[in-house]
C-alpha cells in the first residue's frame, strides 16, 4: 500500500470509528406495526367506533409507529373468526358473545374454550332494540308473539341476544313467523315493504340504520321490559339495564326501556404488549377527542372503559395508565367515522 493511501485511511479512521461506535450503541428503531380492527356494518356504530380509534392512532403514528386500519364486517362472530385466523388484530365484540367464546357455550358449544382471548377495553352500550313496522298493531313486547319477526341473521350477535330474550320470556322460535333469510344489508327492509311486523337489532344509539327505518318507513321503537327481563339481568351479568334516550329518531318523543350488552375491544394474547400499550396510552391521553368522534361515545369515561372479567386482561393493559393529558379541542363530532 502506498504511504499516502495508508495515511489517508488512518486519518479517516480517526473520525469514522467514533461515529460508527456511536451509531452501533443506539437501539435499533422498531419496525412499524400494522393493526386492523374488525368492526361491523358501515351504517352501524362499530364501524365509526373503530374509525375513531384508528384516527387517533394514525394521527400519532410518527411518534409510536403503530398504523391502524378499519375493516367492515357482519359483526361480533365474524370478527372473532377473523381474529382466530390472524386476519385482524383487534375486534369489537358484544359482551354476551365474548362470554360464550371464552366458555365454549351458546354458538360456541362443543368447541374448546378460547383461552387465548384477551380483553382490552369496554366501550359503549349496545341496546337490544325492538322495531315495529308502522302498519303493525305492536305496542308492547308481548304483542310480537305470533307475528312476523326477524330475530337477527343466523349466527349473528343480534340472534344470540334476541334468543336470550325469547328464553327469558318462555317463547320458542316456532311462536313466530320467521322471514326468509335475507342478506345482512337488507334484512330489515321488510319493516318498510310490509313483509315484517317487527325485528330485533343490537345497536349503539344513535344509529344511522335505525334512523333511516324510523324516518323513511315510520318504524317504531318498542320497550323491552317486565319481570322476565329483570330475572334475565339478575342471571346473566354480561347484560345490563338500558334506556334509549328520547328524540334520537324521527317520531320517538320519549325514552325506551330495554337491556344492553357492551361493546368489548379484544385481541389475541399474542398481540405484542407494546402495541396494546400504545393504544391504551393514546386513548387515555386523547379521551376527550375520542368521545367526540361519535355520539354513542359521548358518555364514556376512562374508569368506565376498564374491561371487566369476561376474559383475562391483556398484559399490555396491566401497567398503570397515565393521567389523561387533554390537548386543545381540535376534533369535533363532524369527524365521526373518519379514518386516516
Amino acid at each position: 500500500m502506498r504511504p499516502f493511501a495508508l495515511f489517508s485511511m488512518l486519518r479517516l479512521s480517526r473520525f469514522a470509528l467514533p461515529w460508527l461506535a456511536t451509531m452501533l450503541a443506539q437501539p435499533l428503531l422498531a419496525a412499524p406495526a400494522y393493526v386492523t380492527i374488525g368492526t361491523g356494518a358501515l351504517n352501524g356504530v362499530y364501524y365509526p367506533t373503530g374509525g375513531a380509534i384508528c384516527r387517533l392512532l394514525n394521527e400519532e403514528s410518527a411518534r409510536h409507529g403503530v398504523h391502524c386500519t378499519v375493516q367492515s364486517t357482519s359483526g361480533s362472530l365474524a370478527n372473532l373468526a377473523a381474529l382466530a385466523k390472524g386476519d385482524i388484530q383487534l375486534a369489537l365484540v358484544q359482551s354476551d358473545v365474548l362470554h360464550h367464546a371464552v366458555h365454549g357455550s351458546g354458538p360456541f358449544s362443543g368447541q374448546p374454550s378460547w383461552d387465548q382471548l384477551r380483553s382490552l377495553l369496554r366501550l359503549h352500550k349496545e341496546s337490544l332494540t325492538l322495531l315495529a313496522s308502522a302498519t303493525s298493531n305492536i305496542t308492547t313486547l308481548a304483542d310480537i308473539k305470533g307475528k312476523r319477526v326477524d330475530l337477527g341473521a343466523p349466527n349473528s350477535g343480534d340472534r344470540i341476544t334476541s334468543r336470550a330474550l325469547l328464553d327469558a320470556m318462555g317463547w320458542q322460535a316456532t311462536d313466530f313467523t320467521l322471514p326468509a333469510v335475507a342478506s345482512p344489508g337488507n334484512r330489515l327492509e321488510g319493516l318498510c315493504n310490509d313483509t315484517l311486523d317487527a325485528a330485533f337489532v343490537v345497536a349503539g344509539h344513535p344509529n344511522q340504520g335505525i334512523g333511516d327505518l324510523t324516518g323513511r318507513c315510520k318504524a317504531r321503537l318498542i320497550p323491552i321490559e317486565g319481570e322476565q327481563i329483570d330475572r334475565l339481568l339478575e342471571q346473566y351479568p354480561y347484560y345490563e339495564r338500558s334506556r334509549i334516550g328520547a328524540n334520537l329518531y324521527p317520531g320517538q318523543t320519549s325514552g325506551v326501556n330495554t337491556f344492553a350488552v357492551t361493546a368489548e375491544l379484544v385481541a389475541q394474547a399474542s398481540l405484542p404488549e407494546t402495541e396494546v400499550r400504545t393504544l391504551r396510552d393514546v386513548l387515555s391521553e386523547r379521551l376527550k377527542q375520542f368521545t367526540r368522534l361519535h355520539p354513542a361515545l359521548t358518555t364514556l369515561t376512562w374508569e368506565g372503559m376498564q374491561a371487566g372479567d369476561l376474559a383475562p386482561l391483556h398484559p399490555g393493559m396491566l401497567d398503570a395508565a397515565p393521567t389523561p393529558v387533554l390537548p386543545p379541542d381540535s376534533l369535533t363530532a363532524s369527524g365521526a367515522g373518519a379514518t386516516s
